[in-house]
């Protein structure tokens, strides 16, 4: 059976003894490249990582010489069957290749079982299937049955493996199911439980393989060349914007934080994201943020500083909608914005703008999570804005931070504000860290605090815009904001048409990038009243003179002010009135149901120490850590920490990544098309689905799918009643819900399923 070709890939046609040799130069590429930093967390008492590592990347798919499998390649290229088999076709190859690889054991020099079962499981898991624990179950002999009646009679078909330096036993059966068991006795949690070194080894063994075979199957390197010369081109970044380079304070700390993890706690406009790529140098980077927007904005900014030439990533749900429309922008070809969409999936470009979920969805170890923990273990991570998350989200990111710095990773912590709780957990659980405080010398936001409801304002936001043009309105909930909006909109009458702007995320993707592109026009700046809800806290790069607001937790108060007069970054305003009203009353919207009672109510008796004051920054900080070191942040300490404990032992594990992504937001929602949109373009939304499900080539299937989702916006399950339905498109749901282009989806009672 020598000579007969074996393939590992039909589209296109590639053969098992190219991808392995793909692999293998894969795999060894990425530690000449971060070996270095790789093996500094690598467990010393565990055999050298390269040899394993060049094992793994052999072995891993033999078990697609498996005949149904080839069978069902060859039918893909055309070509004759290698012969008639009634096996199933579906068994995992992953678990296949393990029968060789432990048949070769003893002649690799791998004696030791742990180190068996640590390579072992490596093999096997790194593709994942549902009838892998099927296999596993010790009444199922399916395993057993294909590898005698298939896997052994025909291992001589893999002689080709000696040029890879490789001469195979006849592979067998005994010991697989012993250790790919994943039940709490089995043989591979006894071995974890009595030497935990192993599952970090395990971790970064599968991590790196599934890396190196990712990359080897797109064809691209497992790792772009990283950037060289950070300082100089962020310093040459900033003299272009007419900065003073020569007595920057991030260049005064960066020789004491370099080497360490990092708390930034500082002001917005401080200069925070300078001094994450400065402490970066010219490592491996992911920087996250909490909102698309603001990533899709970071990334403009990173090109500015970087140049584009491909190796700046950018990582969220709708990232390829937005790389088309720059595309469409410019003279690229989408074939250039493909390739940075794989490039940037797979995790190997030096430098990436990612929403959190992208990375630390993998705290919930879905299958597979282990290539991102890998990745991480030799890259630098910047959180910003970690207020911006709620306490199980930000859980997960802290849990997550605290196993890719054992692993290796190093991070950059900014927030404007940062409330205790959080603090005292990195103190406790992660190492070698600074805490560097730099705030503006400013005090721009004269406070007053308003025993009222906001909705008995609408003259005073009116007389307020005639003064100065530009008013920032923002309330807790959608429902909310929409009653407000209708009632500036009466007193508008016909001005309200250019002059009033109702902008929350209860929009369809297109009316509200409609809305977020008039906004921030710098050519043709809107002037007139805006308002919203806390999207505008952490997602958009907006300046106004006046804020009207109701009260919400301190850290949101704070962030809505940083909306307020955003370049004044020095001195302290001379204000003949407040330029921040807050509202606090008990028909406060939200309250209950989007914020804690007791946080409110704990931030509304802490301003009034300070109603009919201006504020400096320090004050700001002062605030809202009284409030989060105080009793009315338990029941918000309470959940951070359970969910802390739950991560720990393991509670929150997730069945697939799309499981871990609803864990992550905690939120169970569909993608809905409101009947009203529908009804008015559903001949174009019906030919865009029939491009997405039917169309061959990727570039028109991205369009579509981009275009589709246009029209779409995400709603929390529970606020659609199945009778509300009125069909299905695929996995989106055309609901019959009112729907305007200047109000949004209207539902009939509050609730918070949108911010």
């Amino acid at each position: 059976m020598a000579g007969v070709v074996i393939y590992a890939k039909s589209k296109p046609p590639e053969t098992l003894f190219d991808h392995t040799r793909a692999v293998v130069g894969s795999a060894l590429s990425l530690l000449e490249e971060y070996g270095n930093r790789i093996k500094s967390s690598w467990p010393e008492s565990i055999a050298d990582l390269s040899r394993l590592l060049r094992i793994v990347a052999t072995y891993h798919d033999l078990g697609k010489n498996y005949t149904p499998f080839q069978n069902v390649l060859r039918k893909s290229i055309k070509i004759d069957p290698l012969a008639v088999s009634s096996l199933d076709p579906h068994i995992p190859h992953s678990f296949l290749s393990t029968s060789f690889f432990l048949a070769d054991a003893s002649d690799l020099g791998v004696e030791d079982l742990y180190l068996k079962a640590l390579l072992t499981r490596a093999i096997a898991f790194h593709h994942h299937r549902e009838i892998m624990e099927k296999l596993v179950d010790p009444d199922n002999e399916l395993l057993k049955e294909v590898i005698k009646e298939d896997i052994q009679p025909n291992y001589e078909r893999l002689d080709f493996m000696k040029e890879l330096g490789i001469i195979l036993n006849r592979p067998g059966f005994k010991g697989i199911k012993r250790v790919l068991s994943g039940t709490w006795d089995s043989y591979w949690e006894s071995v974890v439980r009595n030497n935990p070194e192993y599952q970090t080894a395990y971790t970064l063994l599968a991590g790196l393989l599934m890396k190196a075979d990712h990359s080897a199957s797109a064809h691209l390197p497992a790792e772009f060349e990283p950037f060289a010369n950070t300082k100089d081109s962020i310093l040459k970044y900033l003299a272009e914007k007419k900065i003073d380079v020569s007595s920057l304070w991030q260049m005064e700390i960066l020789d004491s934080i370099r080497e360490k993890n990092v708390i930034l706690i500082a002001s917005t406009g401080m200069g925070k994201t300078e001094l994450a790529l400065l402490w970066n140098g010219d490592e491996k980077l992911f920087y996250t943020l909490p909102l698309r927007t603001s990533v899709n904005a970071m990334f403009g900014r990173m090109l500015s500083v970087f140049g584009d030439d491909g190796r700046i990533g950018l990582l969220h749900s709708t990232a390829s909608a937005y790389l088309l429309k720059e595309i469409d922008e410019s003279d690229k070809q989408a074939g250039e914005m493909v390739g940075l969409i794989d490039r940037a999936k797979q995790l190997s470009l030096p430098l990436s703008v990612s929403t959190a979920d992208q990375l630390f969805t993998s705290t919930f170890k879905y299958p597979g999570y282990e290539k991102v923990y890998a990745t991480l273990s030799y890259s630098n991570i910047v959180i910003d804005e970690l207020q911006a998350y709620n306490p199980e989200i930000a859980a997960a990111i802290l849990w997550g931070l605290k196993e890719v710095t054992e692993l290796g990773s190093k991070f950059c912590l900014m927030t404007a504000t940062l409330p205790g709780f959080y603090l005292d957990f990195v103190k406790e659980n992660l190492p070698d860290f600074v805490i560097e405080r730099r705030f503006l010398p400013v005090s721009k936001h004269q406070i007053e605090l308003l025993n009222d409801n906001i909705m008995g304002y609408c003259d005073s936001i009116v007389a307020s815009w005639k003064e100065k043009e530009r008013v920032l309105v923002v309330v807790n909930t959608v429902k909310r904001a929409q009653i407000i909006y209708e009632e500036l909109k009466r007193k508008l009458g016909n001005e309200s048409e250019n002059n009033l702007m109702l902008l929350h995320s209860g929009f369809i993707l297109r009316d509200r990038s409609s809305k977020e592109k008039r906004l921030l026009d710098k050519d043709n700046p809107f002037k007139g009243i805006v308002v919203s809800t806390q999207v505008v806290e952490a997602s958009l790069d907006i300046d106004f003179p006046v804020l009207f607001t109701e009260i919400a937790p301190a850290d949101s108060l704070i962030q809505r002010m940083g909306r307020v007069e955003r370049k004044i970054r020095e001195g302290k305003l001379n204000l003949e009135k407040p330029n921040v009203l807050i509202f606090w009353s008990d028909e406060t919207s939200g309250v209950g149901s989007v914020y804690e009672r007791s946080l409110v109510s704990g931030t509304g008796k802490l301003l009034e120490n300070y109603s009919g004051k201006t504020v400096s920054e320090e004050d700001k900080q002062d605030i809202v850590n009284a409030l989060y070191y105080s009793d009315n942040a338990k029941k918000v300490k309470e959940k951070f920490e359970k969910a802390i404990e739950m991560l720990k032992l393991g509670i929150l594990r997730a069945k697939n990544r799309d499981d871990a992504q609803k864990l992550f937001r905690d939120i169970s929602s569909i993608e809905c098309i409101p009947f009203t949109v529908y009804e008015k373009e559903e001949d174009a939304i019906l030919k865009l689905v029939e491009t997405v499900e039917s169309s061959t080539e990727r570039i028109p299937r991205l369009r579509a799918t981009t275009k589709l989702q246009g029209y779409t916006l995400s709603v929390k399950r529970s606020r659609v009643p199945d009778s509300k339905i009125v069909k299905l498109i695929g996995s989106i749901a055309v609901i019959n819900i009112p729907y305007d282009v200047d109000a949004g989806i209207q539902y009939e009672e509050e609730e918070s399923p949108f911010v």
